[in-house]
């Protein structure tokens, strides 16, 4: 499996959800884009990891950013205008909880 999930890395493997017919975007406003979907994760060189090879890291946390527009005079509700992800990786330490039933934090 984990094989796999390297390939998927490698081969640059987008997510890709939707809501409300808009598809989700991963956007940066430093940089000026935006592109549909995001990576499965991103592999780091052993520069920025200080390890001998390359690493794979899983996105295994999304921040999601919905935004809409409310006008009362226009339509009643509200209408999604955009739908923007941030993918992050958490390392979780598993072995705190004991039972299935105790929340792991985020």
């Amino acid at each position: 499996k984990l094989k796999w999930m390297r390939q998927l890395v490698e081969r640059q493997y987008r997510i890709h959800l939707m809501l409300d017919q808009l598809p989700v975007l991963m956007r940066s406003k430093e940089l000026n884009y935006a592109v549909r979907g995001y990576p499965v994760g991103f592999k780091a060189p052993p520069s920025y990891t200080g390890l001998r090879e390359d690493e794979y890291y899983l996105y295994n946390h999304l921040k999601f950013t919905i935004s809409y527009l409310e006008d009362p005079s226009q339509f009643d509700g509200v209408r999604i205008t955009g739908f923007d992800v941030h993918p992050v990786s958490y390392e979780h330490n598993i072995g705190d909880f004991k039972n299935i039933g105790d929340s792991i934090p985020s």
